[in-house]
């Protein structure tokens, strides 16, 4: 991704339901502070401090390394979340942590929701896509396919974000 990245379009929505069960699904996922740090979540003990005592999607997404200061959770007053947004542009793209991140709360993320980010230059996406309790993140590109027709790429980047190695 490019040197600073900004959230392109989005839809994402979690019932209140979903939200309770996302929040106990992420914290199950990360539940030491050690394995938070191992797996790239964010580099300080004090963002996971901040994790482990969130009760909400968007307390434990503020937790998020790049992420966490620059995406604005629109929550439901009854609970869930509406959507999302930005505020601001990020330094790069932390596509590795948000994918870990977003792979345990997947199931409670309403079908058909998204999180799409552009590059600094505009040649290139990175989206989350959620569907039927899994996520999928492609990147996307301009150029040129192995028939060398110009329009959009797409690189499947699910399981190498994924890879447990850190």
């Amino acid at each position: 991704m490019g040197t600073a990245v900004w959230i392109e379009k989005a839809k994402f929505r979690m019932s209140a339901a979903g939200e309770r069960a996302a929040v106990a699904a992420v914290k199950a996922a990360f539940p030491s502070e050690a394995t938070f740090l191992q797996r790239g979540i964010h580099e300080r003990p004090s963002a996971y401090r901040n994790f482990a005592s969130a009760t909400t999607f968007a307390g434990t997404m503020r937790a998020v390394i790049g992420l966490g200061e620059h995406l604005l959770v629109h929550e439901m007053p009854e609970g869930g979340v509406s959507g999302v947004g930005r505020e601001g542009m990020m330094d790069e793209l932390p596509a590795r942590a948000m994918a870990r991140y977003f792979e345990p709360i997947a199931p409670f993320v309403e079908t058909g929701s998204f999180i799409e980010f552009e590059s600094d230059h505009g040649g290139m996406w990175t989206r989350f896509e959620f569907s039927n309790g899994t996520l999928r993140v492609v990147e996307r590109e301009l150029g040129a396919d192995e028939l060398g027709d110009w329009g959009v790429i797409e690189h499947d980047r699910t399981e190498v974000l994924l890879d447990p190695l850190p």
